[in-house]
């Protein structure tokens, strides 16, 4: 993942999380590949140049840093994304042509 990218992410999380100062960015930092390394065992395969899956990573490490001292369910809206997302993967041919 490039730099910018890599920045882009930070900043949407930052956003989404509510904080202006740069004390948690080494968590945060560490929390988005975290993120999208379980989205991709989950069966997803994501493009970081696309901002749906931008977003869906943002969205998974936001409810990972608000849900680590204690478990709650994922999001409904987060499983549908990640659901469609998998039935998406599953319709498209794989067949080499």
């Amino acid at each position: 993942m490039d730099e910018q990218i890599k920045a882009t992410l930070l900043e949407l999380l930052k956003l989404d999380l509510g904080f202006k100062h740069t004390a948690r960015d080494t968590y945060l930092n560490k929390l988005l590949p975290s993120a999208e390394k379980e989205l991709i065992r989950k069966g997803l395969t994501l493009d970081m140049n696309k901002d749906d899956d931008q977003m869906l990573v943002v969205d998974y490490a936001a409810w990972l840093y608000r849900n680590r001292q204690e478990y709650q369910p994922l999001p409904r809206n987060i499983q549908i994304r990640i659901h469609n997302r998998a039935i998406q993967k599953a319709g498209t041919s794989n067949v080499i042509q």
